[in-house]
């Protein structure tokens, strides 16, 4: 994903062109809304195993005003609730967490998904990320990782992470029983982000070894590489994604870069 340099400094928020996504209520009535700078999400819609016909959704990138922290948070805790109804995502429609997918929910593990949430100058506006660390973490001892909470010392400290908010629905101190070890070592799930300027087959197929060689038990070597890729194309076990991302407008040097997202599971 390709940013340029704007050429004067502007907020995140381009609140004309931005798509949004919104979370409706029984009366579909708009509850909450933000504004989306990028996601990765499924080709098409597809039944979902909560019943619902929607949009599987991998990742989400929310931008918000200094101030706005709770409506992203918001938008997290709708989105995980398996009680809730889907959100609205502008040009796509319903769309629903990843793991509903009846695909990934015969793993036989859970997948867990993360929001992180930080401040950015020079406006202070705030940025949000929603995806599964499980998922886009090559090293997936860390991607399971959970934060510990960091101890504020000093006012100016706290006024200085007061925008910053790390979620998760991993809890701490639950240890997985060996049959979900088992599931995980023979069903390994990633999201492979690949830039759009990575055209080269040979560096996809060593990314998608680099993720696959840590999430198998048996020993694998990179010259391996092409024919793992190719084996995954020809079984169907790797899909491209739908990916969007906004590039701020450029002048006519920066004309030509691509911002697009390419993206592979």
């Amino acid at each position: 994903m390709t940013h340029p340099i704007p050429t004067q400094e502007t907020s995140l928020v381009e609140q004309t062109a931005l798509p949004k996504i919104t979370v409706r209520g029984k009366s579909n009535e708009a509850l909450i809304e933000a504004y989306v700078n990028a996601y990765v999400v499924g080709k098409e819609p597809e039944l979902l195993t909560n019943g619902k016909r929607a949009t599987p959704l991998y990742y989400l990138s929310l931008v918000a005003q200094h101030g706005q922290g709770t409506t992203l948070q918001a938008i997290f805790a709708r989105l995980v609730n398996i009680h809730s109804h889907g959100a609205i995502l502008d040009g796509i429609g319903e769309v629903f967490l990843a793991h509903h997918r009846q695909r990934i929910a015969a793993c036989g593990y859970p997948i867990h998904w993360n929001f992180e949430q930080g401040e950015v100058q020079p406006e202070r506006d705030l940025h949000a990320v929603i995806e599964s660390n499980m998922l886009t973490i090559c090293d997936p001892v860390r991607a399971m990782a959970v934060k510990s909470r960091k101890e504020r010392t000093t006012t100016k400290r706290q006024h200085r992470e007061k925008a910053r908010a790390s979620l998760s629905t991993i809890k701490g101190g639950k240890q997985a029983d060996i049959q979900e070890v088992r599931h995980r070592e023979q069903n390994p799930l990633f999201l492979m982000l690949v830039p759009s300027w990575y055209q080269e087959t040979t560096v996809q197929q060593q990314m998608h070894f680099a993720f696959l060689d840590p999430r198998v038990p048996w020993p694998l070597d990179l010259s391996w590489s092409p024919f793992l890729w190719e084996r995954g194309l020809e079984h169907n076990e790797i899909e491209r994604l739908k990916t969007w991302s906004y590039t701020p407008p450029t002048s006519s040097v920066e004309e030509g870069l691509d911002d697009r997202l390419d993206g592979d599971e």
